[in-house]
């Protein structure tokens, strides 16, 4: 696999996580949380955002580095 498609796979997993953040952002907008559960999906959001973040880093970086 050329480094261009294998650049595409991890932009196209970041766009799946950035979908999977929505409702967990949403929820965390949500007055209705508890304190224990505004803070597991405050736990959720921040490791979801970091997968997302990598993955769009290594898409482009992949991307960039065509020979």
């Amino acid at each position: 696999m050329d480094n261009w498609k294998w650049g595409q796979e991890y932009l196209q997993e970041a766009e799946v996580l950035k979908k999977h953040l929505l409702p967990v952002r949403k929820a965390l907008k949500s007055r209705t949380l508890g304190v224990e559960e505004s803070q597991k999906f405050a736990q959720r959001e921040s490791m979801l955002y970091q997968m997302y973040l990598e993955c769009r880093a290594t898409g482009r970086h992949l991307q960039e580095s065509r020979p």
